[in-house]
């Protein structure tokens, strides 16, 4: 077998193999290691894999490029981030319970001044592959236009840690609200930060970023 073709994932002796060709543009890593998280969720479903908590703790990013495009209107001054596609549909970043503390929301901590004039925008308040857009106020048009030049190098980044495997719908959880199919050993929340970003892949700019927030609402 030739391994430069495969992607080798190694979880306590069990090896899972991944076909370069199913990465495509969205890019899926445990512990800065790249994976396909679907592979990782259907190992962990498997009875005799049930008690190994490996997976636990571990940090997951998931990388999308070419996801955005980008509307300016030059009479309100509002640039909209539209989303092509969802985004991070295999992770779950809020808690399901309602009354139970739990991250509930993703609250925007960073705007780059470079090429936005918001004091802050809107926070996130349902799953990211829910999200269609972002929008930003009182963007200029010079402003607008550094924008427009990033589109095709602008990429969406999720960061967390593993805090289990959800029973309602099976995606792994950044996060220990809730009914789970796969626990991982109870931590405090400061455990399970979670970080939105997007980023210019070019400039290597951090454009956006939001983190997590937990409540009790």
């Amino acid at each position: 077998m030739k391994y430069s073709f495969y992607l080798l994932i190694l979880i306590n002796s069990n090896f899972l193999f991944a076909n370069y060709s199913e990465l495509y543009s969205s890019s899926q890593y445990i512990n800065n290691r790249q994976v396909l998280l679907y592979k990782i969720i259907n190992w962990w479903n498997v009875e005799s894999n049930k008690n190994n908590l490996d997976l636990c703790a571990k940090s997951v990013k998931y990388i999308r490029t070419n996801n955005i495009n980008i509307e300016y209107n030059e009479s309100s001054n509002k640039l909209t981030l539209l989303f092509v596609n969802s985004f991070a549909n295999l992770v779950d970043i809020f808690k399901e319970c309602k009354n139970c503390f739990g991250p509930s929301y993703l609250e925007n901590v960073f705007l780059n001044k470079k090429y936005f004039n918001s004091k802050r925008i809107e926070n996130i308040s349902k799953e990211l592959f829910e999200v269609k857009r972002i929008v930003l106020n009182n963007v200029n048009k010079k402003q607008a236009m550094k924008v427009l030049n990033l589109q095709k190098n602008i990429s969406l980044e999720l960061e967390g840690f593993v805090g289990g495997l959800l029973l309602a719908n099976n995606k792994l959880s950044l996060h220990q609200s809730g009914e789970f199919f796969r626990l991982c050993s109870k931590k405090k929340k400061e455990n399970y930060p979670v970080f939105f970003r997007v980023i210019s892949t070019s400039s290597k700019e951090l454009l956006l970023e939001y983190k997590v927030i937990w409540d009790e609402k």
